[in-house]
């Protein structure tokens, strides 16, 4: 029989994708365009999600807490050279899925909410419900699913929904280009996954996680290690395209085309998302040497993303370069070993990256949809509620104490510090300097946007008059604003936005708060997820052992398996506790333990207040530096902007990537487009014509020949006939007197001949 969570896990699913098709098709005939559809459906899968939540987290509060339900989708029977060939599908609920499950509801939600008072008046407003839902349906299958193939699926759902709702604003050629940009770029990452995938499947022949990962904690991975290096790697460019890490990082601050809700949906906790928590789900299979690769991604894209956020003017560009930055904090955590705190920080991003979107969104539409916070400013006066929220969003992604981001950004930190030493420094240590680095950046630009926005004076009088750009930076002949309203550039009556917008600012900041993850506001250990979502124990084969790096999927959870022949489903649940070690792991299955996990968990302890002091004078550096240039003007922003020029132009331009892949990726697609055209017309099309040339001549001449010769012997013959028909008809006339005549003529012709013949 089938779990009840397992039960209700699929209504949750199910909901978004009624809400979206109920809305795609009958928005326009239901009061409101069908708001209150998707409003409803969405808080009725919050409430669901709540109910599993607490029945996994609160009331079993149990580490190796496992249910999963899976039946067979695709039957193809004995295949010749393969064997039984089967596909499976799955749902497992766990502790990281019961959590993702409420936290990707609850924000979706607080977005559904958020919009009717934000979207109210677009001539779209029902589809924009539409895709919202299956937005949120596509992230909840990853969330769900328990075989690779199925995430693989909603995995490419997740990129379609997103290229529908960037593009959302379809007619403006700048939101096609980004969502063409977005979906792109995404499938250079996807098939690098896919292709990991195939690696595994072909050693295993399923796409089941737990078969796969016992399959290699077996050590029958009958490749070499290489290979399951090169098949991790593979699988995490899907999260490199995902969640925008260098060099795929390039969609996500264009992505801001789409709705300022969407934004918050995207870069909070649906697709950017989605990318991380995939790498936590395969984490057990990633070799050293996957792993390593992986920390520098991260820190280099943490790194690279805060010195380009630093220099925008977009207040939303600002806060989607903070995205990518934190991204990468999350893959330099889980490549460093810090698992549990990677996973810890995408939880606590998502609440506070959410808010600072959504606090965005009302600080633009109260501003008319202005986006330069050049010609912001004083709005903490009009806005007090907005910039409440917004300010303590702001702390907890900067980092500062008493703010969810602190903790988990500094348990990253701290197990960057304990990497390196571990792996002995050298260039190692680069990781947590550019993560640390980070850091301090990060608490410059959030403390720039903070006082340009909400402090000082109003500035929207010094706007050059000819600057009227529509709500992405870009020139707009048209003057029309996010939604496709008329608006001329009146920025008057700026007030605080209504409670259905302010509401989930106020939630989400809540959720910003350390009391709601950790009673100790240093360490995040010591709260209920990080207990909750261990590091996976994993065991690295020596080289004596089968082939390759073999990694334990859950700690030896033993799974209890019960069948349904009728439907060819399982359920399997796990025991409350996986059996530790001598008589007990030999009844219950091998428990598995890496030593170089436990030394990396041990120097990340080490260095736990290190990294708290380190940060922690990061961050302070970092908010002074930005009272000293923005509050107290100490420093001028603009002569020290001409004074590095060429660094200001380079974080100001993006490091220029655009241009880089343009230059080369671009222009390279169009050369060989070209090359290929030339070959195509001048040789392809040139031996086919050349061929078809011959033949015509040859035709021509065979023509000729057919003409000239074998008709010309036809027609002479018949010439022949007919010459001589006309000859003979002279000579048959039929009169008896005449053929006499010619008797004798030819008898007087045959004498004389002879005649002549004597003579001679």
């Amino acid at each position: 029989m089938m779990h009840s969570l397992i039960q209700l896990s699929i209504v949750v699913l199910l909901l978004p994708l009624l809400s979206f098709v109920v809305l795609i098709f009958f928005n326009r005939r239901l009061p409101r365009m069908g708001d209150f559809v998707g409003v409803g459906m969405l808080g009725t899968a919050f409430a669901i999600s709540a109910y599993i939540f607490w029945t996994v987290i609160v009331q079993h509060y149990d580490p190796a807490y496992r249910i999963a339900w899976n039946f067979t989708w695709l039957d193809l029977g004995n295949v010749p050279g393969v064997g039984p060939l089967q596909v499976k599908m799955g749902i497992v609920i766990d502790n990281l899925t019961a959590i993702m499950l409420a936290m990707v509801t609850l924000i979706s939600l607080l977005v559904h909410l958020y919009s009717t008072g934000y979207m109210a008046g677009d001539k779209n407003y029902g589809r924009f419900f539409a895709y919202l839902g299956i937005f949120t349906f596509s992230m909840l299958g990853i969330v769900l699913s328990d075989t690779l193939l199925s995430i693989y699926i909603f995995w490419e759902l997740v990129g379609l929904s997103s290229y529908l709702l960037i593009g959302f604003y379809f007619e403006k050629d700048s939101a096609a280009d980004a969502q063409k940009k977005a979906f792109l770029t995404n499938r250079v990452g996807d098939i690098g996954m896919w292709l990991g995938i195939l690696i595994l499947y072909s050693q295993f022949h399923t796409f089941g996680y737990q078969e796969i990962f016992q399959n290699i904690a077996a050590g029958k991975f009958n490749l070499s290690n290489g290979w399951l290096t090169a098949a991790g790697i593979l699988l995490f460019f899907g999260c490199v395209g995902k969640s925008a890490q260098f060099p795929l990082h390039i969609w996500l601050p264009d992505a801001m085309e789409g709705p300022t809700p969407v934004s918050a949906l995207i870069h909070a906790a649906t697709m950017v998302a989605a990318g991380v928590y995939f790498v936590g789900r395969i984490f057990v299979i990633l070799t050293p040497d996957a792993l390593h690769y992986i920390a520098f991604i991260g820190a280099a894209t943490a790194f690279m993303s805060a010195t380009i956020a630093i220099t925008q003017h977009d207040i939303k560009r600002v806060l989607a370069y903070s995205t990518v930055s934190q991204l990468g904090y999350m893959v330099m955590g889980l490549g460093v070993g810090a698992y549990s705190a990677a996973l810890f920080h995408l939880l606590t991003h998502a609440f506070f990256k959410a808010c600072l979107f959504l606090g965005s969104g009302a600080i633009i539409h109260a501003m008319h949809h202005e986006q330069d916070m050049r010609w912001m400013g004083g709005l903490r006066k009009n806005m007090p509620w907005t910039f409440a929220t917004f300010s303590i969003a702001t702390l907890a992604l900067a980092g500062l104490p008493l703010t969810s981001g602190f903790m988990s950004k500094d348990a990253i930190l701290a197990a960057a510090l304990g990497f390196a030493n571990v792996e002995g420094g050298g260039v190692f240590y680069l990781i947590p300097v550019l993560g640390f680095a980070s850091a301090l950046m990060t608490a410059f630009y959030m403390g720039r946007q903070v006082w340009l926005v909400f402090f000082g004076e109003s500035r929207t009088h010094l706007k050059p008059a000819e600057a009227h750009h529509d709500e992405h930076g870009h020139d707009d002949a048209h003057g029309h604003d996010d939604h496709g309203h008329d608006d001329h550039g009146a920025h008057h009556g700026v007030h605080e936005v209504g409670w259905i917008m302010r509401a989930p600012l106020v939630v989400l900041a809540t959720l910003s708060v350390f009391i709601v993850f950790s009673p100790d506001p240093l360490d995040g250990a010591k709260g209920w997820f990080m207990h909750l979502v261990p590091t996976p124990s994993t065991v690295v084969k020596s080289a004596e052992a089968p082939k390759t790096a073999a990694l334990a999927a859950t700690g030896g959870i033993l799974l209890a398996e019960a069948s349904n022949d009728a439907e060819h489903a399982t359920v399997s649940a796990t025991p409350a506790a996986a059996p530790e070690h001598g008589a007990a792991a030999e009844a219950h299955g091998p428990v598995f333990s890496d030593p170089r996990q436990a030394e990396l968990a041990h120097a990340a302890h080490a260095n736990h207040f290190t990294a708290i002091y380190l940060s922690s004078g990061m961050v302070a550096f970092g908010i002074g530096l930005a009272l000293v240039v923005y509050a107290f003007g100490a420093i001028d922003p603009e002569k020290t902007a001409q004074a590095i020029r060429p660094l200001y132009l380079y974080s100001f331009n993006k490091w220029y990537w655009d241009e880089i892949y343009d230059a080369t990726v671009i222009r390279g697609s169009m050369l060989i487009a070209r090359a290929l055209a030339w070959f195509d017309t001048n040789i392809v099309d040139g031996i086919v014509n050349g061929v078809a040339t011959t033949f015509r001549k040859f035709a021509f001449l065979n023509a000729g020949f057919d003409k000239y010769v074998v008709d010309g012997a036809v027609n002479f013959t018949a010439f022949f006939v007919q010459t001589s028909g006309a000859v003979m008809r002279k000579i048959q006339t039929g009169k008896v007197q005449t053929y006499l005549v010619m008797v004798m003529v030819a008898v007087l012709g045959y004498f004389a001949v002879y005649l002549v013949q004597l003579m001679k």
